[in-house]
């Protein structure tokens, strides 16, 4: 190795250190987490710049201490390597939030189709509102038919507690689900649920529900439309479900 190419000047410490904070940064999202918001963003406002930053402070120190050349061209790479490392570990996909297990007991019912009314004039006027989208064919009567149709019932839960569901998206442990801790909560919500009768949901007592989540609800046509023909979706409300058992080993 020349003299030349073992001695880094300060520029070449922040040129090197910015490009690969920009590189990793900015390829980094784009390959491990595509559904991420910053995107190549992260390169090119935080780890580009932060890197080059950290290249003109290291290059500063490396040249002012006692070091042979060989070591400073050493300590480049390694530091480049640290960039590079740090900033695809940074850009690794956080767990999804798939919903929240919910602790509970039904204290009120009543049949879906009284709610029909109100939630109908309440999207009449979200569309006289909505002068730049135009709604579904007939979309009164198809709702008002589903609703009617499917016969669900509308119940207030009084929730005690709740405990999120995570579904980690890691290389090493893609797809693997976790559940967080309990937290405490004291507040009623009304959601929609099918199924039952009344009296059926009100005798359940207390239990462990699973609210539908958004992404499993859009994935059905009807919730796609706007607006929205489900019943669920046109009152509003997420749907109660049973908790699955997958869920139920995770808590224990």
């Amino acid at each position: 190795m020349n003299a030349a190419a073992s001695r880094p000047t300060l520029r070449v410490w922040v040129l090197v250190l910015g490009a690969s904070g920009f590189a990793a940064g900015f390829v980094g999202p784009v390959l491990l987490d595509p559904g991420a918001n910053q995107g190549p963003l992260l390169g090119i406002f935080i780890t580009g710049p932060g890197a080059a930053l950290a290249g003109l402070i290291l290059g500063a120190g490396a040249r002012a201490l006692p070091m042979s050349d060989a070591a400073r061209a050493r300590t480049l790479v390694l530091a480049c390597l640290a960039v590079l490392v740090s900033t695809l570990w940074l850009c690794l996909p956080k767990p999804a939030l798939l919903g929240y297990v919910i602790d509970g007991e039904i204290g009120a019912c009543v049949a879906a189709v009284e709610a029909g009314d109100a939630a109908l004039a309440d999207w009449q006027r979200a569309v006289a509102r909505t002068t730049w989208a135009t709604p579904s064919a007939n979309w009164q009567q198809t709702a008002l038919h589903n609703l009617a149709d499917e016969a669900g019932v509308v119940v207030t839960v009084q929730v005690l507690r709740r405990a999120p569901v995570f579904e980690h998206r890691r290389p090493w442990d893609h797809g693997r689900r976790s559940t967080g801790a309990w937290s405490a909560a004291a507040a009623p919500e009304r959601y929609y649920a099918r199924g039952h009768e009344c009296e059926a949901y009100l005798a359940e007592g207390r239990r462990l529900y699973w609210p539908l989540s958004a992404a499993m609800a859009d994935a059905r046509p009807s919730a796609r439309a706007w607006p929205p023909t489900d019943p669920a979706g046109f009152l509003s409300l997420q749907e109660l479900g049973a908790l699955p058992q997958e869920y139920q080993r995770l808590l224990q």
